[in-house]
């Protein structure tokens, strides 16, 4: 919370801050996303942007398996975006 506070204050209050990634999901005005979580959310969180429609930068590892990376692919690929690690 410290962080998000920090960040209202350095920017004077003209960023909004959430801590529910989800709700970044469903703005219209965000195209892509960057995932810099730990890594066991990335997985779930790559899928869901990609539900989303959004495009995707993630800091690596992508995902925790090689059984894991193929889910990921398959979605990238079906979605058309673009993922980069």
């Amino acid at each position: 919370d410290g962080h998000l506070t920090w960040a209202k204050e350095l920017t004077e209050g003209s960023i909004e801050t959430t801590r529910n990634y989800e709700e970044v999901l469903d703005r219209k005005d965000v195209d892509a996303v960057v995932i810099a979580t730990p890594d066991h959310w990335h997985r779930q969180m790559v899928l869901d942007a990609l539900s989303a429609g959004k495009d995707i930068y993630v800091e690596k590892p992508m995902t925790w398996s090689v059984e894991q990376g193929k889910e990921v692919m398959a979605a990238v690929k079906k979605s058309g975006k673009l993922l980069q690690v």
